[in-house]
């Protein structure tokens, strides 16, 4: 869910904020666009706020919800990798698109 929100709110600041640096699009819903996108986040955030939560109360070590270990256990580790290796190899898609000779 967290790179739903992450994602989909980053095109919805472009289409507010810079929409002439957004790339042409095939397809558009028009002006339903926006609203959309306002509510792909919103429910993109509840879920991801429900996600944590225990089944039970009280919670013992044979309910615990360790989605939330898990989900931190991954992000720091990736956010290692990234600030380790990743920020000096990794290539955006802007790059691969752009350097891309098509047939």
């Amino acid at each position: 869910m967290i790179t739903y929100m992450f994602s989909i709110s980053a095109v919805l600041y472009r289409r507010l904020r810079h929409p002439e640096l957004l790339p042409r699009w095939r397809w558009s819903p028009g002006m339903w666009g926006d609203p959309i996108n306002v509510r792909g986040v919103l429910y993109s955030t509840h879920a991801f706020f429900w996600c944590f939560w225990p089944n039970v109360t009280p919670v013992t070590l044979v309910d615990f919800n360790f989605s939330i270990v898990m989900f931190v256990g991954v992000a720091v580790l990736c956010m290692g990798d990234y600030f380790v290796r990743g920020r000096k190899a990794y290539r955006g898609p802007v790059v691969l698109v752009e350097g891309f000779k098509g047939h």
